[in-house]
Order: structure tokens, then sequence, then C-alpha cells
């Protein structure tokens, strides 16, 4: 697949001249390569985390290998990604007053019935959604609570407050990254460190899995605004919430989903399959499952 800059606001952010942000998971041409060219548009430095190098040399490329840019290759669910980070973080030439955490998320094979969920599973999502965020929030946090100035804004999903039926360990994890984060802000406002999350719906990203004859009709019929999210609208959300312009906003959650979350329920029939789900095969796999349940052999 060809890498292409997603499409972004030419609004120029308050707040990030002279200093240095860093976007942990960014090079897939989503919400985090959107970040960074709003980041460096707005005068920023980036230091951009990412353990895939081919993706990650695109970006670069395609960023015009500006010298404000630091790719870091390394897997930040490990411990050595951690130690990559600090030793960036040492290498930067400018002071870091802004973390954004992209990495998040669920594979196909995590997909299934609560009781057909294992423990790898578990610890997968633990690592993918709450564990990385956890340890870069707590190591760049440190750093500026130093400095006594920062923002951090940790990506989740609008669903993460309320039951999310076939996603139980994704709902979950994300539930608790959002729970951290409002402590993060309790704990860290007194030193001039705010932490805030934005939370996505249904949105286009190269990283979303469309049915192959799908025209998206579901998605119209259930989101107020008529349409998926675009990856600038969740970019600018999360740049607002890193600025000056929410100098006195934190510990909150800023839903960008079209108003979907202010509807009911997005599940049908006894299985509870998610109604945005178009693809029929994933569709049928998932009721499959339901009819091992209630029909063992």
């Amino acid at each position: 697949m060809k890498f292409e800059l997603p499409p972004v606001p030419e609004f120029v952010f308050p707040g990030f001249a002279d200093s240095c942000a860093v976007v942990i998971g960014g090079a897939s041409g989503g919400v985090g390569s959107a970040m960074a060219q709003l980041l460096l548009h707005a005068g920023s430095a980036v230091i951009m985390v990412d353990h895939d190098e081919e993706r990650s040399g695109h970006l670069a490329a395609a960023l015009g290998h500006d010298v404000r840019l630091l790719s870091v290759l390394t897997d930040i669910t490990t411990e050595s990604g951690i130690r990559d980070l600090e030793s960036a973080l040492d290498r930067a030439d400018r002071p870091v007053r802004h973390l954004v955490n992209v990495v998040g998320g669920v594979s196909g094979d995590d997909i299934g019935h609560f009781l057909h969920l294992g423990a790898d599973q578990w610890t997968r999502a633990l690592a993918t959604n709450v564990t990385y965020a956890l340890r870069t929030s707590q190591t760049v946090a440190k750093r500026m609570v130093d400095a006594q100035c920062g923002s951090i804004v940790n990506l989740s999903v609008t669903d993460a407050d309320r039951s999310m039926p076939w996603f139980a360990f994704y709902g979950a994890t994300r539930s608790a990254l959002d729970s951290l984060t409002r402590t993060m802000a309790v704990e860290l406002g007194p030193f001039g460190v705010r932490a805030n999350t934005v939370s996505w719906g249904l949105i286009k990203s190269p990283r979303m899995h469309p049915a192959r004859t799908s025209e998206g009709n579901r998605e119209r019929d259930i989101i107020p605004l008529g349409r998926r999210g675009l990856v600038a609208d969740v970019a600018s959300a999360a740049m607002f919430m890193l600025s000056d312009l929410a100098l006195y906003v934190t510990g909150q959650n800023l839903a960008v989903d079209g108003g979907l979350s202010q509807c009911g329920p997005h599940y049908e029939h006894t299985e509870k399959i998610p109604v945005f789900l178009e693809s029929e095969p994933a569709r049928d796999a998932l009721a499959g499952q339901w009819e091992s349940i209630v029909c063992p052999d």
C-alpha cells in the first residue's frame, strides 16, 4: 500500500514553538502521522516513536526529512522500548512539553465472545492499550514536572464507558486508560501538567477494516453527522487539548464521533453483533461463535 500523508487543516495551534512533542505510534498514515504534520506546522520538534522502519522512512520522506523530526524505531510495549524513549528524550535539544499516545487497537484475532477469549489475548490487550501508555506517560511526565509545564493526551474510543460485546478485553483496557488519565490529571495538576483523553468513534483510517462490498449504509444510518470521521478530525481535537487553547482543561474526555455516543445501543439481534461491523465474513464468524455457545456439540 502506497504511503500517503492524511490531509490536515492549515490552522496553526498555539503553544508549540521552541518545544518538543512526543508522538507514540504515528507512522501508519493515520492519526499519528496527522499529529506529526500539525505539530511541525505549529513550530514544534517531534519525537516519533514507531516500530516499523519502512513506515517511519515513508513518513520522514513525506515530511521532507524535516530536521525537527526524530524517528525512534522501537517496540514501545517492551522495556527496551521505554529505554529507547528515554534516550531520545535525553537527545532532544528542546524542552519536551507535549505527549500524545496513539498506539492502541484490537486485531481480528482478539474479537470474540467473552467465553472464547483467553489469557494471552488479555495480556496483549493490556500491553497494547494501557501498559505502554502508563510507562510513556510516567517517563515523559517526570521531565514535565521538573519544568512545571506539560500536556498529555491519550487516545481512546467513545464506547469505552459502556459495554462492548465481542470486544470485552479491548473495551476493558480502553476504559482502564480513561480512568488512568483522569487520575493523572489530578495528581499531575499541581505540577502544571495537564492530562486529557480524546476518544474517537468510527474513523476512516489506514487501519480500518471495511467490508469489500460495503457502501457504508449502516454507518450513515447510525451516525448523526452521517459519515465516518476523518483522521484530521481526531488529530485536530488532540492538538486542541495539547495546545495553549486548553490551558484550563484537564481530566476531560473529548468525544470525536459525529454524535454517535449520544444515540442508543449500536448492537442488533440476540447475538449483539455491532451494527457498524459491515464485513459479512466477520459478522458470520461472530454469529458462528454465538451458535457454538448456545448449541454446543
